[in-house]
């Protein structure tokens, strides 16, 4: 299409823009909504892009309607032929015939729509006519008894710019036509109505089902379809026909409009399957609310053990004060004993797999409710089917889950209990003078004992203010060592609740990663999904400004509009 027929078909740039947000929504759609709704926006843009390849130098229009209707007579009237094939007998059109009007260009786009009758008409002397560019399409009666012919005209009227419905004063109101119609109604500026056999009606009678007509038609959500009047077989309202048909093929915005239709409808349809309510959703959607989050890991927190691992680090951190800084002669004695951490695999310098305790049946039942709770809380005020696409994206595995909860936990331990206060080697050195100097006063007490004994000679003992030196090493180191183990064991204590909670916290705060990473981010990463979609088909729709552009929904109003001028003058006609 040249850069002239670009600017008068007006829409195409915003045209260009709902079928890349349809394409994102059907990408978001698919095996998330219903897959019949899905197939139809596929075939949609299938469509759109088909049509768009031949561009705007063409306009399809069909003629469609009843049996008896006189759509073949009317095809006739207007190309000023007899090619159409009209009689008594029913169905007469089994096949569609294509007039074409100007230059022979038409033939990639009748091998697209499938049609291979085709008719040209060209004015005496090759002469420019107002119909150049008309592909008229004389299609099988809708409600024609063979299956054939009516799938035939379905594929026709899908394909069609124009779609002009000609009826006659018995089946106007025919429930088959208007059902039809009520399918269309996204499509009031390119659906025209024609009560044809108006020789057979009084003027007065003429106007009343015309106005009944047009009331019908805006029943069907047809606001604005012009309702023309006319008989093929005498010429009455032919000349009105004709002009309709070369206002639309000058203004080349039947295509655009079509598509744009066809877009909305799509859209339309796949935005009821996202439900009630969900179309009113803000930009928030995609968010877990930080409440919900922090919940579900506190929760998860209780369902993982932690505090029995908490009491193991607190006892820990208390052997371990008490093997280095208690007093040197009696510590060993601890050692005896397995320590807290070492039997879960979590003491210092340890690595792998911890061994946890395994998990109570309640346990178990607090976390995958917890798990159920914040799903639930996030899904409930959402509308069918997404609770339950999200509950399923959301829901992880109960072994993984508590696999990864028992990991952040031992990192967790892990973490804190590297490394040992340095008070505890300070104290250390003294125990060890202080049991040094116990154990020499003890030494030196014993030679002396020894000596006495022996009754060697006496020798000569320092005194310290009138205390034997031997004597004030072994007591001064026992008594200050024994102060010692008891202060330490103090501080131990005060140390290991503090260690405890250093690693309640970061343990809280690993689980908590672990909740977002199984949990809040798929959660969020399937709302995100949701509020994508929304986007895209409010989008395609031409109703909002999606992530296509702001300037979508004047794009769209412009249409509108001239859909709507198009119809009124076309009525006015």
């Amino acid at each position: 299409m040249n850069a002239a027929g670009r600017r008068r078909s007006g829409g195409e740039v915003g045209l260009s823009d709902r079928v890349e947000a349809l394409g994102r929504a059907v990408e978001l759609a698919d095996g998330r909504l219903d897959e019949t709704a899905v197939a139809g926006a596929r075939r949609v843009l299938d469509k759109v892009e088909g049509r768009q390849r031949h561009g705007t130098d063409h306009t399809l229009v069909a003629l469609l309607g009843a049996t008896g209707g006189g759509k073949s007579s009317l095809a006739n009237a207007v190309t000023g032929t007899t090619v159409a094939t009209t009689g008594v007998r029913r169905p007469t059109t089994s096949t569609t015939l294509a007039f074409t009007w100007g230059p022979d260009e038409t033939g990639p786009l009748l091998d697209w729509l499938e049609v291979p009758n085709r008719h040209r008409l060209e004015a005496e002397g090759g002469a420019a006519t107002p119909l150049d560019g008309l592909v008229l399409l004389d299609v099988p009666d809708h409600d024609s008894v063979a299956l054939a012919n009516r799938q035939e005209m379905e594929r026709i009227a899908e394909l069609a710019d124009l779609m002009v419905w000609v009826t006659d004063a018995e089946k106007y109101a025919d429930k088959a036509m208007h059902g039809y119609l009520r399918r269309l109604r996204e499509h009031g500026g390119v659906v025209a109505m024609l009560l044809n056999k108006a020789d057979q009606l009084t003027p007065a009678d003429a106007e009343r089902l015309r106005s009944d007509l047009g009331q019908l038609l805006a029943d069907d959500g047809l606001i604005g379809a012009p309702v023309l009047v006319a008989s093929a077989t005498v010429g009455q309202g032919v000349a009105e026909v004709r002009s309709l048909l070369a206002r639309a093929v000058a203004e080349r915005r039947a295509m655009v409009e079509r598509l744009a239709a066809d877009l909305r409808t799509a859209a339309s349809d796949l935005l009821g399957e996202l439900g009630p309510g969900a179309n009113d959703r803000g930009d928030g959607v995609d968010e877990v609310p930080r409440k919900v989050a922090r919940v579900l890991a506190a929760d998860l927190v209780e369902g993982s053990g932690l505090p029995a691992v908490l009491d193991a680090v607190a006892a820990g951190h208390r052997r371990d004060a008490a093997a280095r800084t208690g007093w040197p002669f009696t510590r060993w004695a601890r050692t005896l004993r397995p320590h807290p951490l070492r039997r879960l695999h979590l003491g210092r310098g340890s690595g792998g797999r911890a061994s946890l305790p395994a998990p109570s049946g309640l346990q178990r039942a607090r976390t995958e409710g917890a798990v159920r709770q914040a799903v639930r809380a996030v899904t409930d005020p959402l509308p069918h089917p997404w609770p339950d696409l999200i509950r399923r994206a959301a829901t992880p595995d109960p072994v993984v889950l508590a696999d990864r909860v028992d990991q952040a936990v031992a990192q967790a331990v892990r973490a804190e209990t590297a490394d040992q206060p340095g008070w505890w080697r300070l104290a250390n050195g003294f125990q060890l003078a202080l049991a040094a100097a116990a154990l020499v006063g003890a030494l030196w007490l014993t030679l002396l004992a020894t000596g006495a004994w022996l009754q060697l000679p006496d020798v000569p003992t320092p005194t310290w203010r009138r205390i034997p030196l031997p004597t004030g090493l072994l007591v001064g180191g026992l008594l200050l060592g024994g102060l010692l183990t008891v202060t330490a064991g103090r501080l131990a204590r005060v140390g290991a609740a503090r260690r405890r909670r250093a690693v309640r916290k970061r343990a809280e705060e690993a689980v908590a990663e672990v909740a977002r990473d199984l949990v809040v981010a798929p959660l969020e990463a399937e709302l995100g999904q949701l509020h994508d979609l929304r986007r895209a088909l409010l989008a395609a729709g031409g109703t909002a400004a999606g992530p296509v552009g702001a300037n979508l929904v004047e794009k769209s109003r412009s249409e509108r509009h001239k859909s709507t001028r198009f119809g009124r003058e076309d009525g006015a006609a």
